[in-house]
């Protein structure tokens, strides 16, 4: 989870740059996404070894959900695929992002105890 705020911190700043130089805001937005993958690909791999929340799986199916749809939009403009890529669709893209990872938090926190719903 360290990694994912790493990630996102480093895209607010990206977004910060964004007024000043676009050039650069795309540069640190794909060093943000690229920071991502690797806790993305242990994720994955628990959630193939069958980790799971019983009593909160919708929960869990959101967050999933949620990044898997942050990933995509992600991949489409890291590599400029999106002719229309713009800030409306950027703006979806980083509504999915924060609610994956605040969605992440809490399941992390349920998993470690540290809550109960």
């Amino acid at each position: 989870m360290l990694v994912q705020l790493i990630a996102f911190l480093i895209l607010g700043y990206a977004l910060a740059k964004k007024k000043e130089n676009i050039r650069l805001h795309g540069k640190v937005a794909t060093v943000a996404f690229i920071v991502a993958l690797p806790s993305v690909g242990y994720m994955l791999y628990s959630a193939s070894l069958g980790l799971a929340l019983p009593a909160y799986g919708w929960l869990l199916t959101l967050h999933r959900f949620l990044g898997f749809l942050t990933l995509i939009l992600g991949l489409i403009f890291v590599t400029n695929q999106w002719k229309w890529k713009g800030k409306k669709y950027m703006d979806i893209g980083i509504l999915f992002w924060t609610g994956a990872l605040l969605l992440g938090v809490v399941v992390y926190l349920i998993l470690f105890g540290f809550i109960s719903l």
